[in-house]
């Protein structure tokens, strides 16, 4: 029942800091990016856990014979989801918004720097290093002589690959 319970738990964490990553990406500051998150996917998280919990309700209730040895497994994963759910919507926003402070102190401390929340989260990191690696690869496309001429024309490449391939 536990690693039933772990499944969840672990389940609805990444939906919220998938949200939160995704929030961070478009531009929200990290105050706001947390909150979004958690109001957005609260629907989600609540349902799956009720649901999970209604489900389970019929199999606690049971006296027969042959369920008794499943009630345990199904009260563990019933309460504990309820258990989980808090922890999720209103505990991993509390240790993102620590975490985030201990790495912009640490940041801080290692360069003297004062930077934002948001310069060091991950999807921030991430995401500036695929805006580089664009720029490198116009930059590249850019340089790259084609047929004599100092400057490659990417509108003039695409027609003639048309044009080779036809």
């Amino acid at each position: 029942g536990i690693i039933a319970l772990i499944g969840i738990m672990v389940n609805d964490g990444l939906v919220l800091i998938g949200k939160f990553n995704g929030n961070l990406r478009s531009g929200m500051t990290f105050d706001d990016a947390i909150f979004e998150a958690g109001r957005s996917r609260f629907r989600a998280i609540f349902l799956t856990s009720l649901t999970t919990a209604a489900g389970l309700a019929p199999l606690i209730f049971e006296q027969s014979r042959q369920a008794q040895f499943l009630i345990p497994m199904a009260i563990s994963i019933a309460y504990g989801i309820g258990f989980a759910t808090v922890l999720t919507l209103i505990m991993l926003p509390i240790f993102l918004s620590f975490s985030n402070k201990v790495k912009v102190g640490t940041k801080w401390l290692a360069t003297g720097n004062t930077i934002t929340k948001e310069e060091v989260e991950r999807a921030i990191k991430e995401q500036k290093e695929e805006i580089h690696l664009q720029d490198q690869m116009v930059t590249k496309l850019l340089k790259e002589p084609t047929n004599g001429s100092s400057v490659s024309d990417p509108k003039k490449d695409l027609e003639k690959e048309l044009e080779d391939t036809k």
